[in-house]
């Protein structure tokens, strides 16, 4: 290999003169730094991690091409070889030799995007695997990695990953439509099967809880725990004028407080164990075409009426069940359908008033889903419901003067310069963030919670 002295003149000596002039930040004081010095630095630092990615994708790749780690290395393979070279796990390895020979052969687009540091290596390994699942059709491969690529410049690859399926669904519809049901009806059958809760003794006074269930079993939990978990403001008894104190639980400590009080509440009751006191509750969301159908929601679940025909149900938090789970669930739960115009937005419902009414609030988690913000999921029974306009400042409270967020991020929006509005087009939340000195004018962005 070249030493990275003088000019480089190989591959290897330049990436090596890279790393040299690299190596005169490692000592920096970066608490001498300004906030914009160290956020501008990420930046770039990810748009270079990027553009790293692409270009040993495409060594990568020709090592594979030619044969290099097994015809002259005496490896059994690229993957073996670049595994050990790599110290990644096996699977990473194999990963990244097959992606690096994608990239450079089939999804050209891709790749370019991570050169130019558009597209983090996480974003592409989702377009390249989703890609791959789509028709052959060379054109519907070329058309799908388009999109996905202009949804990378929305999306995290979490949500992208999202985006992804939905994309397949819309290319495949019966296949993946079947392949997803099948995948989920077996996780359910092993986590059913492999149930188990432990409290054992942790050797220091206390205890620990361990346990695997179904996903079924989380929504039951969730749907009784997370309402407890609000933070409960203490009154500091030193202080005269009896000023308020923030909640010093973090969230799983009033988690394990609300599982403590749900049990107390349970043996201080005289109520028989098959009881179910308020019943489950499942929000289905539906076109107006399905209501004006004059379906049975009375009987829905019960009657063999497919759920996947009127539309996709998950819990208020977000976790997805088969469509068998919900068929036996709605045996025993109160349906709620949450009506969707031809444009899927969701139809304004309830009157207008100070407070948000429970049809208005359904209809808010049925548009933004959890809180709003980017980057963040936290679900729907920790958010509340914004007033865009604040109801002292003629504001209404109606589903396009509302937006759901976390209780950190409505502080956020009420006490910094962030800003939210709805985009006048599709009535998405979008939120502007301050402006940084020197740095250009921030534009209006959006999680892009995709379908």
């Amino acid at each position: 290999m070249e030493q990275p002295t003088g000019t480089p003149t190989t591959p290897a000596g330049v990436v090596a003169c890279a790393d040299r002039v690299l190596a005169e930040l490692d000592e920096t004081m970066w608490v001498a730094k300004t906030s914009e010095e160290l956020v501008e630095a990420v930046v770039v630092a990810e748009r270079l991690r990027a553009h790293l990615a692409a270009l040993e994708a495409a060594v990568v790749a020709e090592v594979h091409a030619r044969g290099v780690a097994k015809g002259e290395l005496a490896w059994g393979s690229t993957a073996e070889w670049f595994t050990h070279l790599a110290g990644t796990h096996r699977g990473t390895g194999h990963q990244t030799v097959r992606h690096a020979d994608t990239l450079v052969h089939e999804r050209s687009a891709t790749h370019a995007a991570m050169t130019a540091g558009r597209v983090s290596p996480e974003q592409a390994a989702v377009i390249v695997d989703a890609v791959d699942r789509l028709p052959t059709d060379a054109t519907v491969r070329q058309d799908g990695e388009a999109f996905l690529l202009d949804a990378a410049t929305r999306l995290n690859a979490t949500d992208l990953a999202k985006a992804a399926r939905h994309l397949v669904e819309v290319a495949d519809p019966d296949g993946a439509e079947r392949k997803t049901e099948k995948e989920l009806d077996r996780q359910d059958r092993a986590a059913h099967h492999g149930r188990f809760l432990a409290i054992v003794e942790d050797g220091a006074g206390g205890i620990r809880l361990r346990g695997r269930g179904t996903v079924e079993d989380a929504a039951a939990i969730k749907a009784a725990l997370l309402p407890l978990t609000k933070p409960q403001p203490a009154v500091d008894p030193s202080d005269p004028d009896g000023d308020q104190l923030t909640d010093p639980r973090d969230h799983g400590a009033r988690l394990w407080d609300a599982l403590v009080e749900t049990c107390r509440h349970a043996l201080t009751t005289d109520l028989p164990p098959d009881c179910h006191g308020a019943r489950p509750r499942i929000a289905v969301t539906t076109s107006l075409e399905a209501l004006q159908e004059q379906i049975d929601w009375a009987t829905l679940g019960t009657t063999g009426t497919d759920l996947r025909t009127i539309g996709a149900a998950v819990t208020d938090d977000g976790l997805e069940l088969t469509p068998a789970t919900i068929r036996r669930m709605a045996c025993d739960a109160d349906l709620i359908p949450i009506a969707l115009g031809t444009q899927g937005e969701v139809l304004d419902v309830g009157r207008t008033s100070r407070l948000v009414t429970p049809a208005i609030w359904r209809a808010l988690v049925c548009r933004d889903r959890h809180c709003a913000f980017p980057g963040c999921t936290r679900p729907p029974v920790m958010g509340h419901a914004h007033h865009i306009v604040h109801w002292v400042d003629d504001g209404v409270t109606s589903l396009d003067n509302l937006v759901l967020l976390c209780g950190h991020h409505h502080r956020t929006i009420h006490h910094t310069p962030w800003q939210v509005r709805l985009n006048p087009t599709d009535g998405k939340p979008e939120f502007l963030p301050p402006q940084r000195p020197g740095a250009p004018p921030p534009t209006w962005i959006r999680k892009q919670t995709p379908p």
